[in-house]
């Protein structure tokens, strides 16, 4: 996991329940501890299908967040499920794309692709509901490749997979430990995409960075402080955020301890278009337009002063850090860049129809 952004928590005993029987060979095994659980008489069902099949299982609606039983992933939608009782850790999936869920006294962590999902803006934790474990819609919307759509007549929520680019994402390591320093770097390289140059650029460019993260952290582990009681740690991980419509978003994430109180990371967001390879700009997703940006830069004022982020922060910056998601174009700050610490990276999602005119396509310089 990104220990830049892992909560600390105590473990609950084993026997989370993920559907009517646990993956425990069907045992019903209670959870140990009360607070994540969530008593089940508050929470109205919605109904669920998948692939215009009616499930036998419902999602609750939670405080206006639609939360989906985990165990549909396995028995509707055909995702290896597995739990490792050490680490109290649900894995559900696999590749880039792929879900754990840490259970602890604290709540239910997701982490996809070993990063941390969640921020100031968004929620994705799941709940334990009457002995059952669930997650957000929104976390299957924004990281897993479903789609849905609401009936609110019938209060039916009807799930199915995204229809993604045509292309395959791998994880790649780099990865060294000495008394000095344990180094775990992983980023992603393309395979299959028809332009073979388009491919070749983008995983130029993340294997250049990874590289150049290991070089440097192997530099700062031959300088280690002898009063540092502990390794260095070095930790790179990247989050698949966008991957459809000839477009591939990725942030990345550079993890170091050298030291100190805390750890510090990095993060970056590339988006690219598949047709070229090229990097897409925040100028070109929303058209070099003047009057976009002063929307964008209004709205990020208005929900950055909301949630109390005033010193250092003067709007959108010239050279903003963003990335693309489903709900459309995220803005980000770095560690103490408008905050303290503990805000870790105030990030800002905005639908590009509340930026672009009606009907603009923002993927445009993609096509």
């Amino acid at each position: 996991m990104n220990k830049g952004m892992k909560w600390g928590a105590a473990v609950l005993a084993a026997g989370v329940l993920i559907g009517n029987a646990g993956v425990f060979g069907g045992s019903q095994v209670s959870a140990a501890a009360s607070k994540p659980v969530v008593k089940p008489a508050a929470q109205p069902g919605v109904a669920l299908k998948y692939n215009g099949k009616v499930l036998s299982l419902q999602g609750k609606l939670v405080d206006g967040v639609t939360m989906i039983p985990v165990s549909i992933l396995r028995d509707a939608a055909g995702l290896p499920l597995s739990y490792n009782p050490g680490i109290k850790t649900y894995t559900v999936g696999s590749g880039v794309t792929k879900l754990n869920l840490e259970v602890s006294d604290y709540g239910v962590s997701a982490y996809i692709n070993g990063s941390y999902v969640g921020d100031n803006s968004n929620n994705y934790e799941g709940k334990l509901i009457d002995g059952k474990l669930y997650v957000p819609f929104k976390l299957l919307n924004d990281y897993m490749g479903f789609q849905g759509v609401y009936n609110a007549s019938s209060k039916t929520l009807s799930l199915s997979k995204r229809q993604m680019n045509q292309v395959a994402i791998s994880t790649e390591l780099i990865k060294a430990s000495d008394a000095n320093a344990t180094i775990l770097i992983r980023y992603p390289q393309l395979s299959g995409l028809a332009n073979a140059d388009a491919q070749e650029a983008i995983n130029k460019v993340f294997k250049d960075k990874a590289e150049a993260f290991a070089t440097e952290a192997k530099a700062k582990a031959k300088k280690r402080d002898a009063k540092v009681e502990h390794p260095y740690e070095f930790d790179g991980t990247f989050l698949v955020t966008y991957n459809r419509q000839g477009v591939l978003s990725i942030v990345t994430d550079s993890y170091e301890y050298t030291g100190g109180a805390h750890g510090m990371t990095a993060r970056e967001g590339f988006t690219f278009s598949l047709k070229d390879g090229k990097q897409l700009t925040l100028d070109s997703l929303l058209h070099n337009s003047a009057d976009a940006k002063t929307k964008l830069d209004k709205l990020l004022k208005q929900k950055a002063t909301k949630d109390g982020f005033t010193d250092g922060f003067n709007g959108l910056k010239k050279d903003a850090d963003f990335y693309v998601k489903e709900s459309g174009l995220t803005i980000f700050f770095q560690q103490y860049e408008i905050g303290p610490y503990a805000a870790g990276f105030p990030t800002y999602t905005f639908n590009f129809s509340d930026l672009l005119p009606k009907g603009t396509d923002p993927f445009e310089a993609a096509k």
